[in-house]
């Protein structure tokens, strides 16, 4: 899957954005704040109509402007289609091969997106919901009954945790408990059997990239010598006293560790961006092989904190994995391509993109 056809208008400082990506490797390139970080904002729209830089979509859209748009065309092997976002301050209209769909996990599907941003250290040193989202998208893609019992197990927790917070009689809370271990039940295995396939694939990319292979630990959310249901109904006066449900796959946990120490304890700032480059490249690579989908993969200001060997090992593994890519430089020079290697350059100045191999 390609994009072979990016526009995008009023996101942030980007203006008229007509642009016909390169199937494999793209290299945006050009001064700080002149709109590099904005192009890869506009095609994360639209694959999750989210942001990944703010949670206030007003800040996205172009100053004293009303609303911002983006559209591509997609290659799927011998299917094409049109995916197409409007966001206001207060609407957003999605729309896929000219129908208007309400669902964003429609545009997700269709559009499967990794990035890699500067910041990509907080995968690891920040809380477990981080992780959680990280492991969610790859079951999402991967096991396609997850995302119906993913929402019914969180409109149930939220069911029962207004129950809580309410202080219903002990009846009205642990009747929302059966449907809830029903879901997390399925939420459990899935995730499982999606990690047993992603680790070896993992600890391959890690070993190239800082070699060194990671040991993976998943904590379930609830004792693992324990049925959930039981566990439930004997934490229910905590549960009350807290106002809130403590147990269930809600609260899981990813674990890497090396030689048995935490990765955020051992790794430079370097090898961290490496290692959640393999992670994210191991996610690619397993969706490739389990469903035969390619993902887009964009990393942002890929130079930053690696040489130039670094760079390279990377760049090697990314064209490897014959996704659709996109990476954002100060100067094209910071990265070394072999010129026989398929690729297009794009010069953002200002706002405006142009292709420098047209």
């Amino acid at each position: 899957m390609s994009i072979t056809l990016l526009r995008a208008d009023q996101v942030r400082n980007l203006q008229g954005v007509d642009i016909q990506p390169h199937p494999q490797l793209n290299i945006i390139y050009g001064e700080n704040a002149s709109g590099k970080t904005s192009l890869l904002e506009a095609i994360h729209l639209l694959s999750t109509a989210r942001s990944f830089r703010t949670h206030r979509i007003q800040h996205v859209i172009q100053h004293e402007k009303d609303k911002l748009t983006v559209f591509a065309r997609l290659q799927n092997g011998p299917h094409a289609h049109q995916l197409g976002i409007e966001r206001s301050r207060r609407k957003t209209e999605i729309r896929v091969d000219s129908e208007t769909v309400q669902l964003t996990s429609v545009l997700t599907r269709h559009l499967p997106l990794q990035l890699i941003t500067p910041q990509v250290s907080s995968l690891l040193e920040q809380g477990p919901k981080m992780r959680r989202r990280f492991l969610d998208w790859g079951v999402f893609h991967v096991k396609h009954d997850y995302l119906n019992n993913w929402r019914v197990f969180h409109r149930v927790l939220q069911q029962r945790n207004a129950a809580l917070r309410q202080h219903q009689p002990n009846s009205q809370i642990t009747a929302w408990n059966k449907a809830l271990v029903d879901a997390a039940t399925v939420i459990t295995r899935c995730r499982q059997e999606y990690l047993s396939g992603l680790l070896p694939i993992l600890q391959n990319y890690s070993q190239q990239l800082i070699q060194q292979q990671p040991e993976l630990g998943y904590q379930q959310g609830w004792p693992e010598e324990e049925a959930l249901e039981k566990v439930l109904s004997e934490s229910l006066m905590r549960d009350r006293e807290r106002g809130h449900t403590q147990y269930g796959p809600h609260r899981a946990e990813l674990v890497f560790k090396f030689n048995g120490i935490p990765a955020q304890e051992v790794l430079s700032r370097g090898q961290t961006k490496l290692f959640i480059s393999a992670m994210q490249l191991a996610q690619v690579s397993h969706l490739a092989r389990e469903t035969g989908t390619q993902c887009v993969i964009m990393i942002d200001d890929l130079a930053a904190e690696l040489d130039r060997n670094k760079r390279k090992a990377l760049l090697d593994l990314l064209l490897g994995t014959r996704a659709q890519v996109f990476i954002t430089l100060t100067e094209p020079g910071l990265l070394d391509i072999d010129p026989a290697q398929g690729h297009k350059m794009f010069h953002v100045e200002q706002g405006q993109v142009v292709d420098r191999m047209a």
